[in-house]
């Protein structure tokens, strides 16, 4: 099992790939690189945890009567 610092050095890597790939490859190229950046994207995702308060973009505001 890949952990979070794992899956994110993968990014960076898939990251730099895909620039070259949108740049020189061909279309099916860049419809798996696409893809791959999509699911290392998804997976990072789903192993980050996200508290409440983060989600909610207001809860810096002032409450208005």
């Amino acid at each position: 099992m890949i952990d979070l610092v794992g899956l994110n050095t993968i990014a960076d890597a898939v990251l730099a790939a895909h620039a070259d790939i949108e740049k020189f490859g061909t279309d099916e190229m860049k419809i798996i690189s696409r893809t791959l950046l999509f699911t290392v994207g998804k997976e990072i995702a789903q192993r980050s945890t996200i508290t409440d308060e983060t989600q909610d973009l207001h809860y810096d505001e002032p409450k208005w009567s």
